[in-house]
């Protein structure tokens, strides 16, 4: 048997021919294709000129194949179920059966985590949604769809791959105890007397606020870190320590703590924020 060219076999030929190695008739194949007798009949007469070799012949009233056909069938089986599981059109995506894991990458927001996490399962019951800390490696971990959504502050630069919507700019803020004596007036001077606290950030060219006190050399002393966010309301509350956050990130805790809010010494303005997820699953029906 001569060589075979694969950019000249058709498709539509190994279709036709495992539906005769299966039917065993041109018949019961025609039916099960919606072709011809004839149709069918014309399609095995080109796959023998293919394969040089009868495939089929009549036995006893029914289409045997030969050797060379139940060879082919054993090889052309599998291939044609992956070829099929390959084109197959997703699943439609059911937010009400679904159980994926959403990972969503989020700047410390107790508040919004929690509205989102609620609405999502209101419409996804069986659904799990896991916050992932933002650190620096996000936005690959974003590319290679291991996080769904990424929430990026400040102009960094996306990397390839990674698209994005823009958010409305975030306002900072500065945050005391009620009765704290900076909350009379705080300036550059009375600011400097007092230590802030600030939650860790695993930013290695540190953290918004910090770049912006180094811009106008308004230097400030840390008197704390904390790991994990909620812990900042309740360590204001029974301390001296002042901390400039991001108003969207306090927006319940400063009314649970009945903190102060100050106008900050050093802050970003109109700071930019977006959410962004990979280009390669943008059009995933679960992600959409």
């Amino acid at each position: 048997m001569s060589q075979i060219q694969l950019h000249k076999i058709d498709l539509n030929l190994l279709a036709t021919f495992e539906a005769l190695i299966e039917e065993g008739s041109v018949a019961a194949a025609a039916d099960r294709l919606h072709l011809t007798p004839s149709a069918v009949s014309h399609a095995l007469g080109r796959l023998r000129t293919q394969f040089d070799d009868p495939l089929l012949v009549r036995v006893g009233g029914r289409m045997r194949p030969t050797p060379q056909a139940l060879l082919l069938a054993d090889e052309l089986t599998p291939v044609l179920r992956g070829l099929r599981r390959a084109l197959k059109p997703p699943e439609p995506f059911d937010p009400a059966t679904t159980d994926r894991v959403f990972r969503i990458g989020l700047h410390a927001s107790p508040a919004l985590i929690v509205r989102v996490t609620k609405t999502l399962h209101q419409a996804a019951p069986n659904a799990m949604v896991e916050w992932v800390r933002i650190k620096p490696t996000n936005q690959n971990d974003l590319v290679d769809g291991l996080i769904e959504l990424l929430h990026i502050g400040g102009p960094a630069h996306l990397v390839d791959g990674i698209q994005s919507v823009d958010l409305p700019p975030i306002t900072f803020f500065s945050f005391a105890r009620k009765g704290h004596p900076a909350a009379k007036d705080l300036s550059a001077d009375t600011a400097a007397q007092y230590r802030y606290l600030q939650d860790a950030v695993e930013d290695t060219g540190g953290t918004p606020v910090e770049k912006e006190q180094r811009l106008l050399n308004r230097p400030r002393t840390l008197g704390a870190k904390v790991q994990y966010f909620p812990l900042v309301g309740s360590m204001l509350a029974g301390t001296d320590l002042l901390t400039t956050q991001p108003t969207f990130v306090m927006e319940e805790m400063w009314r649970t703590y009945e903190l102060e809010v100050l106008e900050p010494v050093a802050a970003p303005t109109n700071f930019p924020m977006r959410f962004a997820w990979s280009a390669r699953y943008a059009s995933d029906p679960g992600n959409t």
